[in-house]
């Protein structure tokens, strides 16, 4: 039965500080972390779980401190009183067989011991960021790491298993929460970074390479919503590295897109868009690509904001170009990264022809665009409906601009796409409407994006 939270309790003598419980010391050692955890918030003395669970005192401070292992069935009872939901009893499980399989490795292969503890070392990083939200896909490999000295069967990923890796992530990238991923990718870029070190072969070192800067590129995406710019950045960086060195050019192409569109979004300072922009058009060189038109797309975007309307509408036309000569395999792709349909360049051509004054021209490409973008792409949506309030705004229809935006931005996560657009909403307003509460209530949101 699950103890209800706050429960009274009677402390007798001088309290003691509780003893420090370091979780990076061991598996055992976060487990025991995790236990005070979850009593400490139900503010539960030790005796008192100790008295719930029909055990001695001393066993809970000695679970906690790792002194000591407790059982599966001790655990389920500790699980069910601190009404943790199977998460205690999941993470003491993982443990007990990374325990195990590193008992038979080493009855078989004594010479493992290093190997084993960097193995170990890395489950209880993973371990520890799962911790409370689940396990994550990698910390399950590496607690099957050792299956390959039990069966003779190889249990880590091949090459083709990984490009399979990278094909999964891009398919989430504009469908799931931003930020969602980061533990996964931690994980896999720290195997593939060891996979790569042991891989001579250098067709199998390129492919892996344009993995790499996938999963580095995935996790920029993903930072540049939950973490310092910086951290993006450094991302990026290594997504660029990784993509250059495998040789592939289109691969090098995107990788610097995507980073001048998030530099765009989250207003880096000092030229680092622009840069990159031109950066990835000297490299595809008049090719048709993905990269390509994504660096189109924010050039244009660029050009609009420094009011170079001449200059944007040629970008416009050069990414249209761009579009209409892409494969059906880009063109056909509604839902990964690796997409380019109709909706998204209507919806890029109306950012930009907003920016520049003209929300009317872009009034029905919005429509069509919102019409044929999937429901999964729930952000997609949302920043096409922002760019209509923004019309609207323009066209002095500022109530039904000004709610239309509210509802989108109350009913998602504001990414930095998302704020950048309701700071143009916010700007465009007239000078009476901007003391509406609705207005200050977007220009709030609009203030907190990041400047670094």
């Amino acid at each position: 039965m699950c103890i209800p939270q706050n429960p009274p309790t009677v402390e007798y003598g001088m309290p003691r500080a509780p003893q420090p419980v370091n979780p990076a010391a061991s598996p055992w050692h976060l487990l025991g972390s995790t236990l005070r955890h979850w009593r400490d918030g139900t503010r539960l003395s030790q005796r008192d779980l100790a008295e719930v669970v029909h055990v001695d005192h001393t066993m809970i401070s000695a679970w906690e401190r790792a002194t000591s292992r407790p059982d599966a069935a001790s655990i389920r009872a500790v699980d069910e009183a601190l009404c943790a939901n199977g998460q205690i009893v999941a993470l003491h499980a993982v443990i007990v067989e990374l325990d195990r399989l590193r008992e038979s490795r080493l009855d078989t292969n004594p010479s493992a011991h290093n190997e084993d503890d960097v193995e170990r070392r890395t489950l209880l990083q993973l371990l520890m960021l799962g911790a409370g939200a689940g396990i994550s896909a990698s910390a399950v490999d590496a607690l099957h790491a050792g299956l390959r000295q039990i069966t003779g069967h190889a249990t880590e990923n091949g090459v083709n298993d990984w490009e399979q890796t990278a094909w999964d992530y891009a398919q989430g990238v504009w469908t799931e929460p931003s930020g969602s991923r980061i533990a996964e990718l931690v994980g896999d870029i720290r195997d593939l970074n060891h996979v790569l070190t042991h891989t001579q072969v250098s067709t199998e070192r390129a492919t892996l390479l344009r993995v790499y800067a996938q999963l580095a590129a995935f996790m920029a995406f993903d930072l540049a919503e939950s973490s310092s710019a910086r951290a993006c950045w450094r991302s990026w960086r290594a997504a660029r590295s990784a993509a250059d060195a495998s040789g592939d050019r289109e691969l090098s192409v995107w990788v610097r897109a995507g980073e001048a569109s998030q530099s765009f979004y989250l207003r880096r300072l000092g030229p680092a868009a622009e840069t990159l922009v031109e950066e990835a058009m000297h490299l595809a060189d008049g090719r048709p690509c993905l990269g390509l038109a994504e660096a189109l797309k924010t050039r244009g975007r660029i050009l609009a904001t420094h009011g170079r309307v001449d200059l944007a509408r040629e970008a416009l036309d050069g990414f249209r170009d761009v579009y209409e000569r892409l494969p059906a395999s880009v063109t056909n792709d509604h839902i990964s990264v690796w997409g380019m349909p109709l909706e998204g360049v209507q919806y890029a051509e109306a950012f930009v022809l907003t920016m520049m004054g003209d929300g009317g021209a872009a009034v029905p490409m919005l429509e069509h665009a919102l019409a044929s973008c999937p429901q999964e792409k729930a952000g997609g949506r949302a920043n096409i409906g922002l760019i209509q309030a923004w019309g609207l705004v323009q066209d002095r229809d500022v109530s039904e601009g000004l709610g239309h935006a509210l509802d989108i931005t109350a009913s998602l996560p504001v990414t930095a796409a998302r704020r950048k657009i309701v700071r143009e909403i916010v700007t465009a307003l007239p000078e009476k409407a901007r003391k509406l509460p609705v207005a200050r209530e977007l220009h709030a949101l609009a203030a907190g994006d990041r400047l670094t």
